[in-house]
């Protein structure tokens, strides 16, 4: 069994939200199994920053729906986006 890298866009509510403050909810919510690699915060539009969090997991059916779907209970987060999955 191989082993899966994937790179997510936490999308904020809006410019008010604390980038530092969803950082320091994703090692709470992420599913058993899946390690956080790198968390960097970076511009994307008219002053709004974007968090973009790679991690690193087994290749497990559902797993990346899972990892998902928990990013998307961090309090302030607005959308989670796909940047890239490829095994490894």
């Amino acid at each position: 069994m191989g082993k899966v890298a994937a790179v997510y866009n936490l999308m904020p509510q809006d410019t008010d939200v604390s980038m530092e403050d969803m950082a320091k909810r994703i090692p709470e919510v992420v599913p058993q199994g899946v390690r956080i690699v790198k968390v960097q915060a970076k511009p994307f539009a008219f002053g709004l920053k974007v968090l973009e969090v790679t991690f690193l997991m087994e290749d497990i059916a559902g797993i990346t729906d899972n990892l998902e779907a928990s990013l998307q209970t961090i309090e302030g987060v607005q959308t989670v986006e796909p940047v890239s999955v490829s095994l490894i």
